[in-house]
């Protein structure tokens, strides 16, 4: 069985919501770029969902900060939760 430490859980998660953040970018602009009728459904389908992942490991995080009083920093190369800014 592996373990984990706290800092490396905070990592991941910490990771995943940068790699979310970028799929949620690239998926506005596709939005703002596409031209075709027929891609415009994938465009606001790809977008919706991108952000709602987005969405829910940021709220994830949050909750996992206040639930245990953790102050995670790595965040998107910014502050961290502590700040608020991590997402921003």
């Amino acid at each position: 069985m592996q373990e984990w430490s706290l800092n490396a859980d905070l990592e991941v998660l910490a990771e995943a919501i940068r790699e979310a953040r970028a799929e949620w970018w690239a998926a506005q602009r596709f939005f703002a770029e596409v031209t075709e009728s027929d891609l415009v459904d994938q465009a606001i389908y790809r977008l919706e969902a991108a952000e709602r992942k987005y969405m829910y490991l940021w709220k994830l995080a949050r909750n996992w900060q206040q639930k245990d009083g953790l102050q995670p920093q790595a965040c998107g190369g910014e502050s961290g939760l502590r700040s608020g800014t991590c997402g921003r």
